[in-house]
């Protein structure tokens, strides 16, 4: 094959399938379902990295259903809110209003370099959202730019969190340059109910025991995570297959993203079975209650956000120590 290629001629499942590449990796975009990344495959590992419901396949979405009822698994981008929300008199849907609906785009091509760019306007609120991804030729990376522009005349409290579901194994491990992590309410099954908080990475449960929370339990642990990780030292999370020593890393701007939320399905969601690593611009999921704490982010009208994650395949690594923002990883 060529050093880098793109082609717009596949369908899947009937959904446009944008499919681009490199001798390093093989990244599937779907425009049409929220410019979801379907899948990205690690060519030397032949090894699929994002995670697919093996119930629930992409399907076209009616904006406003229940997200978990349609999540079939790959890299969705939730804006500007995650759990339902009525702001300012407005309804604001199940995971927002973005990963159901189609975008348009566009791509320019040359012998080194990939840039699709896709975008839209928003549903409900008064806002413009490009998510450009540009795969060079050499590199086993992607860079994605994300812009979102208020065109509104009022200020917009918001949260933008990527999503990647990633496939699993128990030989996974998650590293987080975290120090506080905030257990949320509904989700304390694991650690007991009176554990709101800990320092990463080690928690101590209401029975007194020490959990490493960086490996993942196996399926028949029938256990499900969600926690955020704030305090963050840098902008960056990964995980590890450490049976393969191979990874997915993802650098990011903790200004911009200044948490890190955790959900781990190990068999207790739904019998599912993944780990989503969540860089997210606040928190909790409950928009309401991050605007009333502080903790959403805001755009004034007319203002932009307008920054980059780097998306990155590793090998050779079994414990992640630091990735910088050009994807290298030790």
């Amino acid at each position: 094959m060529n050093a880098i290629s793109f082609d717009p001629h596949w369908t899947y499942r009937g959904l446009q399938a944008l499919l681009i590449e490199n001798r390093h990796l093989r990244a599937v975009v779907l425009p049409e379902l929220g410019a979801k990344i379907w899948s990205l495959v690690d060519k030397a590992a032949d090894r699929e990295i994002l995670w697919h419901n093996p119930r629930v396949p992409p399907r076209p979405a009616i904006y406003g259903v229940a997200y978990d009822d349609w999540f079939c698994g790959g890299w969705d981008e939730l804006f500007p809110n995650d759990a339902p929300a009525v702001i300012g008199g407005d309804a604001y849907p199940d995971h927002g209003e973005l990963w159901s609906m189609p975008y348009d785009w566009n791509v320019d091509v040359d012998a080194h370099e990939i840039r699709l760019r896709l975008s839209r306007s928003g549903v409900v609120t008064p806002t413009f959202v490009e998510k450009s991804i540009t795969l060079r030729a050499d590199e086993p990376v992607i860079r994605i730019r994300y812009r979102i522009r208020n065109d509104g005349s009022a200020p917009l409290d918001f949260l933008l969190k990527l999503h990647p579901a990633l496939a699993i194994s128990p030989r996974c491990r998650i590293d987080l340059p975290a120090r506080t992590v905030l257990v949320d309410a509904g989700f304390r099954q694991r650690l007991g109910a009176k554990v709101e908080r800990f320092t990463w990475s080690l928690a101590h449960s209401d029975a007194g025991a020490t959990v490493d929370m960086r490996q993942v339990p196996p399926q028949n642990a029938a256990l499900c995570d969600f926690f955020y990780a704030i305090e963050l030292d840098a902008g960056w999370c990964a995980l590890t297959d450490t049976a393969r020593a191979t990874g997915f890393g993802l650098a990011f701007d903790p200004a911009v993203f200044r948490s890190v939320w955790v959900f781990g399905a190990y068999g207790g969601w739904r019998g599912l079975y993944t780990t989503i690593l969540e860089p997210c611009t606040g928190y909790p999921y409950r928009l309401e209650e991050a605007i009333a704490q502080g903790t959403a982010s805001r755009l004034e009208p007319g203002a932009e956000l307008d920054t980059e994650v780097t998306a990155v395949l590793y090998r050779g690594i079994s414990a992640v120590e630091h990735i910088d923002r050009n994807g290298a990883v030790r």
